[in-house]
């Protein structure tokens, strides 16, 4: 017979299952869009500064609804909310696959954006809300799947869809995923009735937050594609974006029972460790898996479906661990994990500041593998974190500060990377040997930020979770 404690993790489990299952098309979403860029500039006559507008569109519409979610979560029914995210998402991705002009394309995927600022938040909020604080790491390690899972098989889908079909089915692809999701949704979702609250949204807050990272991804995006900090489309926005992050902290500090995000999270060090963790994994995370399916296409040689089968070795060896990792966070905090991981990346990174052309395929299979089992341990264990000592009223301001980081940190690691690949072919001629060089490189700065991680790592909670 169950006990009550069990009977709570089963229905915790069962409701962060159902909210994962929704979030997987917007997280799936964006991967299998970027596989198609090229197709679909070619197929709608674009320019490539038009056509990035279908990823950077995206990106700004989720930064932007991001923190008027945390709010919305703490007035309104979660279920309601995410219902309404799902619902607009689906008509966003039908918006998207009719598109027959690359304008059309953009105004539905700036829908899917929006739909997405509310998804993505919401899943975390709503199970961290549930689950009363704890168990977090074992709910941690469902929550982040779609965010694990994307990058792993997005690219593998969409090379599968586009070749199969036509990118069009990228984003009809979505549709019964979402009608499934919302059946799940209305039959088994309990309400999440807000506590009572009458702070109302701050405009200025919403302004200056949404304005600070719209100017922020903007700088980073064009940085990525111009090469150079010096660009004028690079530092004005960039500092734009940091003039208007300290503009919100002074806001934040003269109004604090006003602001958004209260600046009362970053008394807790765990938040604290945990907020900075979040941008530099978005480099030792997603800016490696930017670099791995070019090293495999362009060096390798493998095709676009190929690349993708090669990196289901890193899923697996994530999926293998991640429920452990949760079930360990849990028992021994996250230094003690964390820590763990980065050494493990290491071990999963450096062999690809040395791999070229000839390198084994059995050996990279392996290292791919190796990384998987350290991206577990990045990931679960600092998203836990950020909410360990902090008081239930401050959950959904602490989900718009971690995600809006995740958000920045996984652009600029992104971004970074590019960079440092495109400074190093700058005046030199393309050839295999130069590009692999670079590669080697810009996985070389992955290395350095991973051992950087370590010092933020060691303020991270180190006894078991209550």
């Amino acid at each position: 017979m169950q006990t009550t404690t069990e009977a709570n993790q089963s229905s915790f489990i069962k409701i962060a299952l159902i909210l994962v299952i929704g979030a997987l098309a917007p997280m799936l979403d964006t991967t299998m869009t970027n596989v198609a860029i090229n197709t679909i500039m070619h197929d709608l006559n674009s320019t490539v500064d038009h056509v990035q507008w279908v990823t950077t569109s995206y990106i700004l519409a989720l930064g932007i609804v991001v923190p008027i979610t945390g709010w919305a979560a703490e007035h309104f029914s979660g279920k309601a909310l995410y219902i309404s995210g799902l619902v607009a998402f689906v008509l966003g991705s039908i918006v998207s696959g009719l598109a027959t002009s690359i304008n059309l394309l953009i105004m539905g995927r700036i829908i899917q954006g929006a739909a997405a600022g509310m998804i993505v938040p919401l899943v975390t909020t709503l199970i961290v809300k549930a689950a009363g604080g704890h168990n977090l790491g074992s709910l941690m390690a469902i929550v982040s799947l779609p965010a694990v899972l994307a990058p792993i098989l997005g690219p593998t889908i969409g090379g599968f869809i586009i070749k199969v079909l036509d990118w069009h089915w990228i984003f009809y692809i979505n549709i019964p995923l979402g009608l499934l999701s919302l059946g799940l949704l209305i039959w088994l979702m309990p309400r999440f009735t807000p506590a009572p609250s009458k702070k109302p949204l701050d405009i200025p807050s919403v302004g200056l937050i949404g304005g600070a990272f719209t100017a922020l991804i903007l700088g980073i995006t064009k940085l990525s594609t111009s090469g150079t900090l010096t660009a004028t489309n690079v530092y004005v926005p960039l500092l734009i974006g940091v003039a208007l992050l300290a503009g919100y902290c002074v806001y934040a500090l003269l109004r604090p029972n006003h602001a958004l995000v209260s600046l009362k999270l970053f008394t807790y060090q765990s938040f604290s460790a945990s907020s900075i963790l979040l941008v530099l994994s978005g480099l030792i995370v997603n800016g490696a898996m930017f670099l791995l399916p070019l090293f495999l296409q362009n060096i390798r040689g493998l095709s676009v479906i190929w690349s993708g089968i090669y990196l289901i070795a890193q899923g697996l060896g994530l999926l293998i661990t991640r429920s452990q990792i949760g079930k360990l966070t849990d028992r021994i905090g996250a230094r003690w994990v964390v820590l763990a991981a980065i050494a493990i990346a290491l071990v999963g990174t450096l062999p690809f500041a040395y791999f070229n052309a000839s390198t084994p395929t059995w050996l990279i299979l392996i290292v791919l593998f190796i990384r998987g089992i350290a991206q577990g341990g990045l990931t679960i264990p600092i998203m836990s974190d950020a909410y360990t000592g902090v008081p239930a009223n401050l959950v959904s301001e602490a989900t718009t500060a971690s995600r809006m980081l995740q958000n920045i940190g996984g652009a600029f690691g992104t971004a970074l990377l590019a960079t440092a690949i495109q400074s190093q072919l700058n005046n030199t001629t393309m050839t295999l040997t130069h590009l692999n060089s670079a590669y080697q490189g810009a996985f070389m700065l992955t290395v350095v930020v991973t051992v950087i991680a370590a010092i933020p790592a060691w303020f991270l909670s180190h006894q078991a979770s209550h």
